[in-house]
């Protein structure tokens, strides 16, 4: 298998969706239309997810390793760290966020309003219902930044490959009993869709079958 194509071309894929996306954002303003901010993310959580699939790829076809860093250095109490200007960018996720079984059945309670009673007042008095349109305003600001830390990474692609690879030799050399994540969660990725409605949907299902078949066959580098 040429595994280099195959990260060239689910990439390259992933970039002319975050163009779409970016241009459905446009300028990255504090607020957007509902019903743009649902498509975009509708679009970008399984785009994510195909981009943490590659990371992993990545790693093992380019078989990056890591080692524990050293403890760094104290630094001397008092003296001042110089800190960056502007907007901070997100470093993206590494990992799929992951599933949580409750045991508790939760408990439904009948939809009623409360019974006020005002003297001197024949009508109920109930409160008012928010109508909610798809044209409502919402803050976006939070969307923009996973879009800014989704594209950075797919801009370097070995950067990422470092950082998974940095975790887990923190994992590797972490006392016994720890608990240990990996990248990809059990089952199916976060953002799948059974009917693939985008072409994001096409890439994550490759880079996922991509990568759980270079994690039962680690190719050589």
């Amino acid at each position: 298998m040429d595994w280099t194509l195959s990260i060239d071309r689910n990439r390259d894929a992933l970039l002319r969706v975050l163009a779409v996306l970016l241009t459905m954002v446009g300028g990255g303003g504090a607020a957007l239309p509902r019903h743009v901010r649902s498509a975009v993310f509708g679009v970008l959580r399984p785009a994510e997810s195909a981009l943490r699939r590659l990371i992993v790829i990545y790693k093992l076809v380019k078989g990056i390793e890591a080692r524990v860093p050293d403890a760094p250095e104290t630094r001397a109490s008092g003296v001042a760290i110089p800190r960056g200007q502007g907007a901070v960018v997100p470093a993206f996720p590494l990992f799929d966020r992951r599933k949580y079984f409750s045991q508790n059945t939760p408990l439904r309670y009948a939809r009623i309003e409360p019974r006020i009673t005002v003297i001197g007042v024949d009508e109920p008095v109930s409160t008012a219902v928010i109508q909610v349109t798809p044209d409502d305003l919402i803050d976006a600001g939070q969307m923009y930044r996973r879009l800014q830390a989704l594209q950075n990474a797919l801009e370097d692609l070995p950067k990422q490959a470092r950082r998974l690879a940095r975790w887990q030799a923190k994992r590797d050399a972490a006392a016994v009993g720890t608990r240990a994540y990996r990248p990809m969660r059990p089952g199916r990725p976060p953002g799948h869709r059974a009917r693939q409605v985008h072409p994001v949907d096409a890439v994550l299902s490759d880079c996922h079958e991509l990568a759980l078949y270079a994690l039962h066959d680690p190719p050589v580098p």
